[in-house]
């Protein structure tokens, strides 16, 4: 993948400071290259459901958002990214003390970008795929 922005870290890191919606989740940007973004999130109580899993809204989320980070990286200076569609297969209830994602760029063309989450819960140094999702974002002219 070729990005078309020689600050695409500075933008994406934007992407993820900017959402207060997964800054009150807790989600931090861990790395990224060109076409790739990884994220992780400490679970705590309360992104656990009724059962005590991570709740699929939250691996949604994660998985969406790295995603948004991943086409980021390929974008123009002057383009944002917006999620149009994705969709997500939880693979296992989801246990664990961090959860982390890695997205990954499947297509990337001139306005609509495909791109793969994986999403893993761990706990001490057992790490479990949990959740699979496919997002296509839209490449838009900032405002």
């Amino acid at each position: 993948m070729i990005t078309q922005n020689p600050r695409y870290r500075e933008s994406v890191r934007r992407i993820f400071e900017k959402a207060r919606f997964t800054e009150d989740l807790g989600l931090e940007l861990t790395e990224m290259g060109p076409g790739w973004c990884e994220s992780s999130l400490s679970v705590a109580p309360r992104h656990l459901q009724q059962d005590g899993y991570v709740h699929a809204g939250v691996q949604a989320t994660i998985a969406d958002h790295t995603a948004g980070g991943a086409a980021g990286t390929l974008l123009r200076e002057d383009q944002i990214v917006l999620t149009v569609e994705f969709k997500i297969n939880l693979l296992r209830p989801a246990v664990g003390d961090l959860l982390r994602c890695r997205a990954t760029v499947l297509r990337q063309g001139r306005s609509l970008l495909v791109a793969e989450s994986e999403v893993f819960a761990s706990s001490g140094s057992e790490e479990k795929l949990v959740a699979k999702a496919t997002a296509t974002l839209a490449a838009l002219k900032g405002k």
